[in-house]
């Protein structure tokens, strides 16, 4: 059996490697930090183009936030509810993302304008196969050097397809791995590994076609809102037997194609809307059936009245193929929910 070091190495190579995968979150997934803050978070923002237009063909989910939920207030009171549930301490630090982001980096996150989460899931998890498009006022000066900063190493610049667009670093790092930068132009840049990357800027500058059919579509019919999301359904990714609901037949689920997402807020309500895109009305049907069906039996199942009420508000309408779930509620109303943990 070989040494495996002290307990007091072995926690400073932990402490040490937390605080490099930290970094690189706070940079490289800025977007999934919005994210995650808000449970469910986002907004679109004031910038011209979409970033959709950069995302590999091979897409097959999409997700959009925008920069503008940081002055959002109606969200800000979700994300410090959700946080105080599992921390008191954490609604403050929900306000020192931010500051922390930008005294590391050196960056405005409030000069960045959109961000789109982009990936191939068939390839492999969201953090290997996935990109993050920036649309941006950042200079790319600014840029590299706050990754050179953060990652402790040097980035080469290189040629890709005749530009001195594609940066890489000259060595690959203790722990995770290795995230290249991608200059498309204008403040708008694409982070990631290498792959996604590069099929970012080969829609920029070769000769690759941007994300299209029904992920795009869906996409581009999905309203905006805080955050929208628009994402296959891969074959054989619906059990026949989920044993997390074993009353519920999720089978009729085998069926649907395209799932998308909107959450917003609006004159102090907040909401989530969904729609499931189906491959007949008749699969479209079954699934409706299913979805009231477990809103049903769960509804009748609680003694919480208050999860019951909530429950029953949520919407279930069929429009062709697709199935839209909607729910809304005020912010006070669903900050009482979520800090008495019945959300």
């Amino acid at each position: 059996m070989t040494n495996s070091g002290s307990r007091s190495d072995r926690g400073n190579g932990s402490k040490k490697r937390r605080r490099l995968l930290s970094k690189r979150l706070a940079l490289f997934g800025v977007v999934a930090v919005l994210v995650l803050t808000a449970g469910c978070l986002g907004v679109l923002g004031g910038s011209d183009g979409e970033p959709a237009e950069h995302a590999p063909a091979d897409s097959n989910m999409l997700l959009h936030v925008d920069a503008d939920v940081l002055s959002d207030e109606d969200n800000q009171q979700l994300v410090d509810a959700f946080a105080s549930v599992e921390d008191e301490e954490a609604v403050d630090d929900q306000g020192d993302v931010v500051s922390e982001f930008e005294n590391e980096t050196g960056l405005d996150i409030r000069e960045a304008n959109q961000f789109l989460l982009f990936a191939n899931t068939d390839e492999g998890p969201v953090d290997e196969s996935g990109g993050i498009i920036v649309y941006s006022d950042w200079e790319t000066d600014a840029v590299i050097s706050a990754i050179e900063e953060e990652d402790e190493t040097e980035y080469e610049q290189t040629e890709f397809e005749g530009e001195s667009v594609l940066y890489e670093p000259a060595e690959d790092p203790e722990y995770g791995a290795p995230q290249y930068v991608g200059d498309l132009g204008d403040g708008r840049f694409v982070f990631g590994p290498e792959a996604p990357v590069r099929g970012a800027l080969e829609v920029e500058y070769g000769d690759a076609d941007p994300v299209s059919g029904d992920v795009r579509e869906a996409y581009d019919e999905t309203r905006d809102g805080h955050v929208t999301l628009a994402m296959s359904l891969p074959d054989g990714s619906v059990p026949e037997n989920d044993p997390m609901t074993p009353n519920v037949d999720v089978s009729a689920f085998q069926n649907v194609s395209v799932i998308t997402g909107v959450y917003d807020t609006d004159g102090g309500e907040a909401g989530i809307e969904m729609g499931i895109h189906a491959d007949s009305e008749d699969d479209a049907l079954d699934v409706k059936d299913v979805i009231d069906g477990a809103i049903s039996m769960f509804s009748g199942s609680t003694t919480n009245d208050d999860l019951k009420d909530t429950l029953r508000e949520i919407e279930v309408e069929q429009d062709g193929t697709t199935v839209d779930i909607s729910y809304w509620n005020d912010i006070d109303e669903l900050v009482e929910l979520i800090e008495s943990n019945d959300l």
